[in-house]
């Protein structure tokens, strides 16, 4: 998943007439009332943002990316409250083997089993650049985001170290500094209502009951369930999120990612993601309003009317219906400027 911050995003003040200068000096306020005025600039940032990611770092089509050879990849653009766009992505690695072949492999081979780890290790961090096993212990285990220092910029709106700037020997540093103040920024999970709306009757809202699985726990390393069989990586951070370091240091923004591994988890997790990422916006409660809506104003239209066919009736209640509901889903400025000049709301690699 990624969560371009348009009220940061650089691209933003690009595509509406400003240059780097003017849009950092504006305040949070000012920003945020430029984006509801440019719905246009934030889309169309979000486009070639997206479509960048896909390009340079996936490199669909294109040899070998961040995380391999791609081989397909599908992903649909969304709106969350404020109307602002991100996107949830799947992509296929090629020679990744199915969720049964890959158990097997792990099992029948040690050294197949640990190259993985330190690949997926590699790949998909749970804590902060730089830590150690050793250190673990002596992380702040506090649920709440620590304050940003007082002096210290926002790294949303920095730009990223250049190593023709600082030099190759001092850019590793840099690139560790600024990606640990964007991970605290951006991937430090605070439980919020969301994390708790699928609770149970008699379930209460604890760490441990968060549906994002982000429960205050570390795990010193890498393993494989042995009741489930499926992967577990090490989190050396209790409330950090999956996070990949090269594509936070290129997008400054909050993001995810799974690995879709091997076990019945793989699978369930499949499941998930398909389903999210094809899900319908409109939500139950408000479509059967519609519906009901439909359904009076079409008895209210033929009531005195004997001679109308069943078809014509049929047809009339159809089209009332797919209207309603229609005119009922929500969509945000950013979301319509998507389709105009954007991407639209879905990127995929493949056409049937």
């Amino acid at each position: 998943m990624l969560n371009p911050h348009d009220l940061t995003n650089i691209l933003v003040a690009h595509f509406g007439g400003l240059d780097a200068t003017q849009w950092r000096q504006l305040g949070a306020y000012e920003r945020t009332a430029f984006i509801a005025s440019h719905p246009a600039a934030a889309a169309k940032a979000f486009d070639v943002l997206i479509r960048g990611f896909i390009d340079i770092v996936v490199k669909y089509n294109n040899g070998c990316g961040l995380f391999g050879k791609c081989s397909g990849y599908y992903g649909t653009v969304e709106a969350q409250g404020r109307g602002t766009l991100h996107c949830h992505m799947l992509l296929w690695i090629e020679g990744h083997p199915n969720p049964e072949c890959l158990q097997s492999m792990m099992m029948e081979d040690d050294n197949f089993e640990s190259l993985l780890f330190q690949w997926l290790e590699d790949v998909i961090h749970c804590e902060l650049l730089g830590t150690s096993v050793e250190s673990v212990g002596a992380i702040d285990v506090s649920p709440s985001r620590p304050a940003r220092p007082e002096g210290v910029p926002d790294p949303h709106l920095q730009l990223p170290p250049q190593i023709d700037e600082v030099g190759e020997g001092a850019f590793e540093e840099a690139f560790y500094d600024f990606v640990g103040w964007l991970a605290v920024e951006c991937n430090w999970h605070e439980h919020t209502l969301m994390c708790f709306k699928n609770l149970r009757p008699g379930e209460e809202p604890w760490d441990e009951n968060c549906r994002m699985r982000i429960d205050g726990s570390i795990h010193m390393a890498s393993y494989l369930d042995p009741e489930m069989q499926s992967i577990l990586l090490q989190r050396h951070h209790p409330w950090v999120n999956n996070y990949n370091d090269i594509v936070m240091f290129l997008l400054q923004c909050n993001m995810d990612i799974k690995f879709i591994g091997s076990g019945a988890a793989a699978k369930a997790l499949t499941y998930y993601i398909s389903d999210y990422i094809t899900k319908n916006d409109l939500q139950v409660h408000v479509g059967l309003q519609a519906i009901r809506a439909a359904i009076d104003s079409h008895r209210k239209h033929f009531i005195d009317d004997v001679e109308a066919s069943s078809s014509v009736r049929e047809q009339n209640l159809l089209t009332k219906a797919v209207n309603a509901m229609m005119g009922r889903r929500e969509v945000s400025h950013q979301q319509v400027m998507s389709y105009l000049i954007g991407g639209g709301d879905y990127y995929t690699s493949h056409e049937f």
